[in-house]
Order: structure tokens, then sequence, then C-alpha cells
């Protein structure tokens, strides 16, 4: 019985498709089918029902699961432990978002070498191990990774501060076929629906019409008199020009996610919450 073997098991138990467990865990679905099998020769007897449809655990492949994923996770705790260890004050190399700031960075207690870099970029980076972590926005995480939430933020429009619909807080029904300049989705696809979809859900008419990769894009844009900006309170709107300002939506916040995201089989890097 090999680690491997049981990582497949459990791939498969979760995924109940031999193709995708097998495009989880970046190898062929044939070593995914033979590994499974030679496990299955050596104790007796299947784990999953197989047919052309459809994967299903077996009685004793519902025994088994919970033993598996347990010798599983260990070994991912032991080879962090021990990764760790080797390494001992390695630096991390972090992925991150140039608008979310610098406090994880602050905090961290030990040598990290930031590396800036679009979400999808961070998260291939991750995969590829080329990273030990992402600092990102609304990623969309593979199974192969683990994240957790570190924050949340508002979204804020920004505007001319001499526009008609300036006040405390921006009715979105007033953005109603205007312009937007919005992060591109090719981007940040959540990040991107988030703000669309969100702006739509409280009765605005959305009309997306520039991309803006950053804050200080977006301000030119809007001091064009060319678009609307939308972006999320982290950015550093205290630092606009004059003429332009930021404001939250009316009604309930729509917020956006920031993650802290690690390849789940190297366990969380040690970096402090923010």
């Amino acid at each position: 019985m090999e680690l491997r073997q049981l990582e497949y098991v459990v791939a498969v138990a979760e995924e109940l498709h031999f193709g995708r467990a097998a495009a989880r865990m970046h190898v062929r679905q044939q070593s995914v089918s033979e590994q499974v099998r030679r496990l299955e020769r050596e104790l007796g007897g299947p784990l999953f029902a197989r047919t052309s449809r459809r994967v299903v655990l077996t009685a004793a492949g519902e025994a088994f699961l919970p033993e598996a994923r347990a010798v599983v996770e260990a070994a991912g705790r032991a080879r962090a432990v021990g990764r760790e260890a080797v390494r001992g004050a390695r630096e991390l190399r972090v992925g991150y978002a140039e608008d979310l700031g610098t406090a994880l960075f602050e905090s961290a207690g030990r040598r990290v070498v930031p590396v800036p870099m679009s979400t999808p970029e961070q998260l291939e980076a991750v995969l590829d191990r080329r990273l030990d972590a992402a600092w990102c926005w609304e990623p969309e995480v593979p199974t192969a990774l683990d994240s957790e939430v570190v924050g949340r933020e508002r979204a804020l429009v920004v505007l001319p501060a001499d526009d008609p619909a300036v006040g405390e807080r921006i009715d979105p029904a007033a953005l109603s076929g205007r312009p937007l300049a919005v992060v591109p989705r090719a981007m940040n696809p959540r990040l991107h629906d988030r703000f669309v979809t969100g702006l739509r859900s409280r009765g605005a008419d959305v009309v997306v019409a520039h991309p803006a990769e950053r804050l200080d894009r977006m301000v030119l844009l809007v001091l064009a008199g060319v678009a609307i900006g939308i972006t999320q309170e982290r950015a550093d709107t205290d630092g606009l020009p004059p003429g332009v300002v930021a404001r939250p939506l009316a009604g309930d916040d729509l917020l956006v996610e920031h993650r802290l995201v690690w390849r789940r089989d190297a366990g969380r890097p040690p970096l402090p919450p923010i």
C-alpha cells in the first residue's frame, strides 16, 4: 500500500470520476485507474463500483475512505513540518495583488519576497510551486489548493466630485447606462463578475465600457469624463486627485474578498493573519 494510492482513492471518492481525479492530481487517468486497481487487488475487493456513467463507493470503500483520508492528511502535515524544518528561515515567495497594500509582509516575522501578479497568474504559480502562497482578490481556488479569507472590502464607486450622483452613498440605479471602468474579466473573472452582477442585482443597467487594471488608470478615465469606475475599498482611494471622489453604494454594501491561497499538500505557510 502506497501513499499515492491512498491519495488517488481520496481524489476519486471526492470527484466520483476517474478523469476529474486525474486532472486534480495532475497525472494521466490511466495512472489513477491502475493504482486504484492494484490497491483493490491488495485489499481483496473493490473500493468503487464502476459503470459507463458513474463511479460510486462500495461498502468497503465507504469504510476504507476515512482511514485513507486520515493518512493522506497526516502525510501532508508531516511533509509541511519536515520541509519547514529543513528550510529553516528560508524566504517565502508570496504573490500579491498590488492594490492590497503591505500589511501581510510587514507582520510576517520572516523574510518574504513579494511578487506582484494578477490573480490567475498567482494561482498558476502556486500550483507550479513557483510561489509559496498567493494573496489575491476573489480567487477561483482549484481543488489542489486551499485558502482562507483574509478580509472583505466594500466596493466603491469612483466618479467626478461634481457628478450629480455624488452623495454620501451612490444609488446604483444612478449608474444605469453610464460607461463603467472595471477590472478586466481576463485579469480576474470573479472580481469582475462580483462588481457587475452586484450592480445589476441592485438595479443598475450596467454598461462595461473600459478595462481598468489599476486605480491610477481608472482615475484617468474618470478625469477625462469617459467613465465611472468601480473598485474595492482597500485600493488607495485616500490618494485620489482633486476633483475625484470614491463613495460606497447605497443600501447593502457590495463586498469583495481577498484570500491567502496555498498548495493543499504543502500546508498553510507561516504567515500571520492580517
